[in-house]
């Protein structure tokens, strides 16, 4: 099989967008050099489709087809075991040896976002470490780190994505970590369609998105859902105070806020 690196190039004004930007695209494990990003994909990928999310995201990006061997030697040399609060996430070629009260997190690159080394999924993982939750929904879950988290913290979690190639990625990597049957997977969109909740309510709300999204989906939640705690990231912080302001006009109370470069996560109560 063979892949296609695509190269980004980024400036200092457009930098953290531009990163974010490619994740809620799905792409996961992207290669930060001097003045570019760089991610992969499979050579099967539509290119109509590249160049259409491309217009519409980044702009100028150039693409080169490489061998299979490369692309899991290139990142090989980029990924580590990396711990976060309690959490472990240890890719496959590495070795660990767990520590009491440490949790596992198997997880390799790929095509979805969330492997816990950009600042919005540590800063979630961060805030998840001390929950005891019944009931999850993960909204937007890429990879489905959060969700496998959370699963390892036992709760049902029900894990939400608009992108089927997140949602596949979610499935293959509860079913590496051996919390599949902890985990519900739902394809589609949430805010166009919310017969997809279920009928059990949620004490615990996971999102890593966009600011302008997390705001559309709170009046959304406030009605479907009575008392839960929310744990919201992927937040630049000069979006902060229109996260804040919406939550606490629609009646939620903000419990802690923790930054982490240019990102900030929030966790809020109603």
């Amino acid at each position: 099989m063979k892949w296609l690196e695509v190269t980004v190039p980024f400036n200092n004004s457009n930098k953290e967008l531009l990163l974010f930007n490619l994740l809620e695209l799905g792409i996961q494990g992207v290669i930060e050099e001097e003045r570019n990003y760089k991610f992969y994909l499979p050579d099967s990928t539509n290119l109509d489709d590249l160049k259409n999310k491309a217009q519409k995201t980044w702009g100028e990006y150039s693409l080169k087809e490489i061998a299979d061997e490369n692309w899991a030697e290139n990142w090989k040399q980029y990924w580590h075991v990396n711990k976060i609060a309690r959490f472990v996430i240890v890719p496959s070629w590495e070795q660990y040896n767990k520590k009491p009260n440490e949790i596992i997190i198997d997880l390799d690159p790929g095509m979805a976002f969330g492997t816990g080394t950009h600042e919005s999924t540590a800063l979630m993982l961060e805030l998840l470490a001390d929950k005891s939750p019944q009931v999850v929904f993960d909204i937007g879950s890429g990879s489905g780190i959060l969700a496998i988290a959370a699963a390892k913290l036992n709760a049902l979690v029900y894990a939400f994505d608009i992108d089927p190639l997140a949602t596949q990625a979610t499935r293959d990597n509860a079913e590496k970590n051996r919390v599949l049957k902890n985990i519900k997977v739902v394809d589609g969109n949430l805010l166009e369609d919310d017969s997809l909740f279920p009928k059990e309510e949620a004490d615990l709300v996971l999102t890593n998105i966009l600011a302008e999204v997390i705001v559309e989906f709170i009046p959304l939640l406030k009605k479907r859902l009575s008392h839960f705690t929310w744990l919201l990231s992927g937040i630049i912080n000069e979006r902060v105070p229109l996260v804040e302001e919406n939550l606490k006009n629609n009646g939620f109370t903000i419990k802690k806020r923790l930054d982490k470069g240019e990102w900030t996560a929030l966790e809020a109560i109603i």
